[in-house]
């Protein structure tokens, strides 16, 4: 827990939920005063309209060679600006400024005269009712998230994927971004990797923490999605939706998901943070408050945005559902329906000439483009804690659905109820499952069995919805306790999944700390010496780490020439002429040392085999020392000891520079 606590996980998770809560603050204050917009749909409805237009702006910028956090801050700004104002706002501009500040001036002197209080200039919400409402939400939002990233996060116990060479090859495209980058020595939908980019800029971590926390941020905002569809399509609106989100959050043996790979990002589980919305407002159009015009261009940026994410979800997941649930639409809504479908066919057609181009660049065919990304070598289900076979999970979940078909015709026969939402999932479901049994070259099963781990739980809570349909038939309005009964769902959730999950879980096999330690350790430097003012030596492994942050030297440099490099630099160091002369004999500022403890390698570790430099590193080490070297020991743990050469006293570390 050491780990947890000093990592810049934690501190970036923290500065982006104060980011989003202060958002919220300014949105209910100044935007949306009167629409009462709770704090969960606050976060998936403008995800579902902004995160979708960041993807788009972070591709274009990318692509112009234009990608700064100024330039996305710049263009988010106007977009903003122009959909709070209003596009038809924005024609008469003089019109609209001068009656806003009129009427909020007179707003303001009328509230100065009845002399209100301190706290009131702060508040947002004036109906008790809406705010009790509000708060619970607000309450269920960071209960939730809390939980999931936690849940998470305790899996990096038996991570396998920290500074593998799919982390490394995420990490170098990851860093690529800020080299005007997207598609770099592989053509792959790296939208998640962008965002994950993105994410570090803003929270200030760096792309390691980045790359890191990008899988848990994904699980979580996940979680709030799936209750938040939950909540909208069925009458169950908080146990149900619960049940559901703990179900994704917590429990690992029922589900097909890669325990050991859990910190790898998961562009099937960031794509479904779009999709699910998009098929809630699919079937519920009035969800989205757009007209038709804006409807079909947020379904149009969504698409686009799911298509530079996973191909997968847009080529396999969303089309069945399009077509599936239009059948289960009201008729009122068909017209959405059709709207939303073209929408796809637009975006679809933009995404094959972005990609067309691209191989026409890369001179690849699109075909084998398509097909690679349909066919992802680093997505498969290896799922060692499952208690019961997985096949038996899915007929489970197949027999549920029947079950609940038939309760759900019974509610829509006798009370004459509106159960269309749920019927097109089970449909969904069940079509999504019938495809797990087709034998081809562009299905992917174990990318299908991936997002079924989502659907599970939707159909769990679906069941769940059911269920508690009943028991209101039995015992009116059950739902009235919602506080305290959520409380018990909450508890009973937790209990289970500690309790009754140990045993699959201590079955798996812990992983090497080194990456772990490494990782932390450099997380450490990021965040104590400035950039560009020190240099590491480390395995070759660890080089891409170094990209636009610092400089670079492997073990086998540092033990042959550094020493040589040391004592000429240290003789002509007050001769200013002969470093721009001979810059092979510069030093930077400070030159810190990892050396791995040789007891405690695993034999496994790639880091393993540069054991016979450990000796020599402390070698020279105590030579630069005996020379009069300043050499501190920056980072000591059982595993690994990272040693700082001082070249330049009070030259590299931030402190240093700021005071």
């Amino acid at each position: 827990m050491m780990m947890f606590l000093t990592s810049s996980i934690l501190m970036g998770f923290i500065r982006l939920c104060f980011i989003l809560l202060f958002m919220f603050y300014l949105n209910r204050k100044f935007v949306s005063v009167s629409k009462h917009l709770h704090f969960m749909d606050f976060i998936v409805l403008n995800w579902f309209r902004y995160a979708s237009l960041l993807v788009i702006t972070l591709f274009v910028l990318i692509e112009v060679s234009a990608y700064n956090l100024f330039n996305c801050f710049f263009i988010f700004t106007l977009i903003l600006g122009a959909d709070i104002i209003g596009i038809e706002n924005l024609k008469r501009p003089r019109a609209y400024f001068r009656e806003h500040i009129k009427t909020g001036l007179l707003t303001f002197l009328r509230n100065v005269e009845n002399k209100q209080s301190f706290w009131f200039w702060f508040s947002v919400n004036r109906n008790k009712k809406k705010k009790d409402q509000n708060m619970f939400i607000l309450v269920i939002t960071i209960v939730l998230g809390i939980t999931t990233f936690l849940s998470r996060y305790y899996f990096i116990i038996y991570d396998n994927y920290s500074l593998s060479d799919a982390w490394i090859n995420d990490l170098n495209n990851l860093i690529q971004f800020d080299n005007q980058y997207w598609f770099t020595f592989e053509l792959t939908t790296d939208a998640e990797l962008a965002l994950a980019n993105f994410y570090g800029k803003i929270t200030d971590v760096s792309p390691t923490i980045a790359l890191q926390v990008i899988a848990i941020l994904e699980s979580t905002l996940l979680a709030i999605v799936i209750f938040w569809t939950l909540n909208k399509i069925t009458t169950s609106k908080f146990i149900a939706p619960s049940v559901a989100a703990l179900f994704f959050s917590l429990v690992y043996v029922l589900t097909p998901i890669n325990v050991y790979f859990l910190l790898k990002g998961n562009p099937t589980f960031l794509a479904l943070t779009f999709a699910l919305p998009a098929f809630v407002m699919y079937l519920n159009p009035k969800t989205l408050r757009a007209s038709k015009w804006n409807y079909f261009m947020a379904f149009i940026a969504v698409f686009i945005a799911i298509g530079l994410t996973d191909l997968f979800t847009m080529c396999v997941l969303i089309p069945p559902f399009l077509i599936i649930a239009l059948f289960f639409t009201k008729y009122k809504n068909k017209s959405y329906n059709l709207i939303a479908i073209g929408a796809y066919i637009t975006a679809a057609l933009l995404l094959a000439a972005v990609y067309q181009y691209a191989c026409f660049y890369q001179r690849i065919e699109l075909i084998d483009y398509l097909q690679t990304n349909l066919l992802s070598v680093s997505s498969y289900t290896y799922v060692p804690q499952l208690i019961v076979p997985y096949s038996e999970i899915i007929r489970y979940a197949q027999w549920s659905t029947l079950f609940g078909f038939v309760l759900v015709l019974l509610f829509v026969l006798i009370k004459k109820e509106n159960w269309r939402d749920t019927l097109a999932f089970y449909a969904y479901f069940n079509f999504l499952i019938l495809l797990t049994f087709i034998k081809s070259e562009w299905l992917d099963i174990d990318m299908l069995n991936n997002s079924l781990s989502v659907f599970i739980p939707i159909i769990i809570g679906l069941n769940i919805a059911v269920l508690m349909r009943i028991v209101n038939l039995i015992f009116a309005r059950f739902e009235k306790f919602s506080p305290l009964s959520l409380a018990a769902v909450y508890g009973i959730m937790l209990y289970a999944a500690v309790f009754y999950q140990q045993k699959g879980i201590n079955a798996l096999v812990v992983s090497d700390e080194t990456p772990k330690q490494i990782l932390n350790a450099y997380d450490k430097i990021s965040q104590t010496f400035f950039n560009h003012s020190y240099c590491v030596v480390n395995d070759p492994t660890a080089q891409v780490i170094s990209n636009n942050s610092h400089f670079f030297m492997n073990y086998d440099f540092f033990v042959n020439e550094y020493p040589r490099i040391d004592s000429i630099n240290t003789k002509n160091k007050k001769d200013p002429m002969f470093l721009v002369k001979h810059p092979e004999y510069s030093l930077s500022k400070s030159v810190l040392v990892f050396v791995l403890s040789e007891d405690c390698i695993d034999e496994k570790n790639v880091f393993a085999e540069n054991k016979h430099y450990q000796s020599q590193l402390i070698q020279n080490i105590k030579l630069l020392r005996n020379r009069g070297r300043v050499v501190n020991l920056f980072y000591k743990s059982r595993i690994l000891k990272v040693y700082e050469i001082v070249n330049e006293p009070k030259q590299s570390r931030i402190s240093d520079l700021i005071f």
